[in-house]
């Protein structure tokens, strides 16, 4: 009996109907969510590294431009956001700050050199 009681109880409270649009609109706030965090956080992440990678070019710095140009740093221009490369033999370049994509201080080669002749010997 007590079984029986318990069944009508379960029949008696019905579930309202879900609202198609409910769902809908769970789904599409969960789509933004993912997209958030898999496309956009990263990529402000990257840009900000890159904005610091530039802010903090100095002179004697080894990079390599965007279009693939090796060189070192010979002169930044603050006002102008412009960097001049010297690329060998007393050729200088000057480009866009933006259009440098890789900075390598001029202090870590020759740590990087001495220590592979460590390792050598």
């Amino acid at each position: 009996m007590i079984d029986i009681a318990l069944l009508l109880m379960a029949e008696a409270t019905p579930k309202p109907p879900q609202n198609p649009m409910q769902q809908f609109l769970f789904f599409i706030i969960l789509i933004g969510v993912a997209f958030y965090f898999i496309i956009l956080r990263p990529q402000k992440r990257e840009q900000g590294q890159k904005e610091r990678m530039l802010s903090q070019l100095e002179r004697g710095d080894r990079v390599i431009t965007i279009g693939g140009i090796h060189g070192v740093v010979s002169g930044v221009d603050e006002t102008r956001k412009t960097v001049t490369i010297d690329v060998g033999k007393n050729i200088k370049i000057e480009f866009s700050r933006s259009a440098v994509s890789t900075v390598e201080k001029k202090g870590k080669k020759g740590a990087e050199e001495s220590a592979k002749e460590e390792d050598k010997t």
